[in-house]
């Protein structure tokens, strides 16, 4: 005798008994499916649901939203017949059909023998699919259309769904979980603690037709890791909502949100975005370690020349100084440590930012707001009434933020910023063809930092070689750089999950304002002029610094050129 699906879903621990009895409950009074109840309160997803039902029925469940099922075998069923009995022909082989139903019934058989022309002897089976997917099906296959019905009820879970985020982050906060606890409780959790261990950055869920592939960002580079099962798919995306206290019932538009989480007795921040695809949402989450936060400006990669520069330069009174680099350059990182360094009770620190990511002690930090247009260059007006000494704004974006700052390193206040170019050079340019007249720039600039992350050999793993000649080729450089180097490159092995690499290292191009850089600026000088006048002033170009950490056996030749490709274009 077939289990029960409120049993099936108990022993599973995906329903809790309050949540079983209060759906059976409202059953008694409407007579709708139970199963359905359950997804419209919310206790389970609609795959979930159509998985135990197929395994209730002893059939399989299937998706078969990228299968391409033969026009002649849909001709074998009437559209009348398909809409009555909410079913599709899925596949058939040797004397055998096989339909999809979402509303699977002993009875079936007989009922679809009634109503169509089948050879008596063709056996008929069927496999389970979910209510939108055999919707989907019969438009796609038969053009039958479903009207749309507003169901009051999912108000009351949206309006519940604050609370219920709010208990669920309370919980995991105190890592609370048992034994007894919902599957996708389990597999998120899991998700979670394994992106830590693993040093990962950022945790990606991207849906596909067949599975959810997870990838985390280790060191720089996306890696793939094993999936979880497929019916969990939208149970871990919806477990996700909650979490970040989203709107569950919202899968259209994009969603931002925040969880905070104990993993391995320490507080990680997750800063989450889930954003709507063709094959359903797809999350990525920004994990924000406070206690790994990085604040020695001496231990982040900084060559000793290139470091007193910098910290010269930080120590000015007034003036602006740029950050420049993609999205996981480590920009972040270094403005932080530098307002660490210079941060002291005399000083009126104030950032601005958007989000603010860490928190940093006896420093005023601001988050932007966009929906009520309180911007950057909004912000940065509002700031300037507040007496500040020192000033992060975290990216100029535009001419009106852009003049704002300028302006204000021009009057007495240091201010740190970012700025999305190639090269240190370049962020010039950048700055007057936003429309900045060339003698603020020559006049505000202080100093210029581009900077790349690169991997790091694993110190577990390493094993010294020589390159060949194809490989000093492509970098540029002659056997005599290397003379009486040792180079390294990783095996991989269980400590650095077989990448070979374990860690990163900043590189940095510094390229202060000198007089001589500035009168070519005031000139209106090409690209080029302000290039080799840098670089004839000592600064040392990313691909340079990157070498160096190369003989040094820090890195690997494959990292040079990944990382510094664009550079040097």
């Amino acid at each position: 005798m077939a289990k029960r699906l409120g049993d099936l879903l108990r022993e599973e621990n995906l329903i809790t008994e309050v949540q079983l009895a209060k759906a059976i409950e409202e059953q008694q009074k409407t007579g709708e499916p139970l199963g359905r109840i359950l997804v419209r309160m919310g206790a389970i997803t609609e795959d979930a649901l159509y998985y135990f039902l197929a395994i209730q029925f002893g059939v399989d469940y299937v998706d078969f939203s990228d299968k391409n099922i033969p026009d002649g075998l849909i001709k074998m069923i009437k559209k009348e017949v398909a809409e009555e009995f909410n079913i599709i022909p899925y596949e058939m082989k040797d004397n055998k059909i096989i339909f999809a139903t979402s509303e699977p019934d002993e009875h079936l058989v007989l009922k679809i023998r009634e109503k169509t022309l089948l050879p008596k002897d063709m056996e008929i089976k069927f496999v389970v699919a979910t209510e939108s997917a055999i919707k989907n099906g019969l438009s796609m296959y038969y053009g039958i259309s479903e009207k749309l019905e507003v169901d009051e009820s999912l108000k009351e879970i949206l309006k519940n769904s604050d609370s219920v985020g709010a208990d669920e982050e309370e919980k995991v906060e105190e890592g609370g979980y048992t034994e007894n606890d919902a599957p996708v409780i389990k597999i998120t959790n899991a998700l979670i603690s394994d992106a830590v261990r693993l040093r990962a950055s950022d945790i990606h869920l991207n849906p596909f037709p067949k599975n959810m592939v997870v990838r985390y960002r280790i060191d720089g580079v996306l890696q793939t890791q094993k999936s979880p099962p497929k019916q969990y798919r939208n149970a871990i995306v919806s477990r996700i909502k909650v979490m970040s206290r989203m709107d569950i019932m919202e899968k259209r538009q994009a969603q931002d949100g925040r969880i905070k989480i104990k993993v391995q007795n320490k507080v990680i921040d997750l800063r989450v975005s889930v954003l709507p695809t063709i094959y359903g949402e797809n999350v990525v989450m920004r994990i924000l370690d406070q206690e790994g936060l990085m604040l020695d400006l001496s231990k982040l990669g900084f060559e000793p020349k290139e470091l007193e520069i910098y910290k010269d330069a930080i120590q000015s009174p007034y003036g602006l100084i740029l950050h420049t680099g993609p999205t996981g350059s480590g920009k972040t990182t270094t403005l932080y440590s530098a307002l660490s360094t210079i941060n002291d009770v005399s000083r009126n620190i104030m950032t601005l930012e958007d989000p603010v990511e860490y928190q940093l002690p006896g420093i005023i930090q601001i988050q932007m707001n966009h929906d009520i247009n309180f911007d950057f260059s909004v912000a940065l007006r509002a700031v300037l009434r507040q007496d500040p000494n020192i000033m992060m704004v975290g990216e100029i974006r535009d001419k009106e933020t852009a003049d704002i700052a300028i302006k204000a390193a021009l009057t007495g206040h240091l201010l740190f910023s970012t700025l999305h170019t190639n090269d240190a050079p370049s962020t010039i340019m950048r700055l007057i063809d936003m429309g900045i007249d060339p003698i603020y720039v020559g006049s505000a600039l202080r100093i210029v930092v581009a900077q790349r992350l690169m991997r790091k050999v694993c110190q577990k793993c390493k094993k010294e070689y020589v390159p060949d000649d194809d490989e000093l080729q492509k970098l540029q450089i002659t056997r005599d750089f290397i003379k009486g180097a040792t180079l390294y490159i990783g095996e991989g092995c269980p400590a650095c999950n077989g990448s070979g690499y374990k860690g990163r290292v900043a590189i940095y191009e510094i390229m202060p304002m000198t007089p001589e850089l500035a009168e070519l600026v005031f000139k209106r000088a090409d690209l080029n002029e302000i290039r080799k006048q840098a670089e004839k002033d000592g600064m040392r170009t990313l691909r340079s610094v990157a070498l160096e950490k190369w003989k040094n056996g820090i890195t690997t030749s494959e990292e040079i050129i990944r990382v510094t490709a664009e550079a040097e274009s």
